[in-house]
């Protein structure tokens, strides 16, 4: 019965982590923690631009290989687009190591230190790697890296910027 109950709890557990991940067209949640220098980060403070939000963590091998391919096209693209690194729970000391090595790298960095934003967007696994169009709606979403993946991946950015580039932005509400 003990073993039952489990299954079923674990199984209960699964369906509502599955369902607080927000769906292709929805608004993206908006607060991604905070930036090197505390202060919060934000898709408003990214309006008008394509944003490309990854969640990756110090121990995960395919996210160190997937954030400079991610700074490359940062520089590549511009103003047009902004890549955010969300880091996911590493330790003080692992997150003060990844930052000094990431201080050449031109993409935002941000700090979700106890995994509430990461379980916003409904990540279970790393890299997870979300595309939002210029009025905050999320466009794609990819789980895990591979070289055979970066294609689809800038196809798709591509496409968004193409399609967000003749929707009008509108505008930020006044902080109030």
């Amino acid at each position: 019965m003990r073993r039952l109950l489990l299954a079923f709890l674990l199984s209960a557990a699964a369906c509502i982590a599955q369902a607080a991940e927000p769906a292709i067209g929805d608004m993206a949640p908006s607060h991604l923690g905070k930036g090197r220098d505390g202060k919060p980060v934000t898709l408003e403070q990214q309006r008008g631009k394509v944003v490309v939000v990854t969640f990756w963590a110090s121990w995960c091998t395919y996210c160190l290989k997937e954030l400079p391919v991610l700074d490359s096209l940062q520089r590549h693209a511009g103003e047009l687009l902004q890549v955010i690194a969300v880091n996911v729970k590493d330790s003080p000391e692992d997150y003060r190591v990844m930052m000094r090595q990431m201080k050449q790298y031109s993409i935002l960095q941000s700090r979700d230190s106890a995994g509430e934003i990461a379980d916003g967007y409904g990540v279970t696994a790393y890299p997870n790697l979300w595309i939002i169009d210029r009025q905050g709606r999320i466009a794609a979403h990819h789980r895990g890296y591979g070289e055979g993946s970066l294609e689809e991946i800038v196809g798709e950015i591509n496409r968004v910027l193409r399609e967000s580039a003749a929707v009008p932005v509108p505008a930020a509400a006044p902080a109030g």
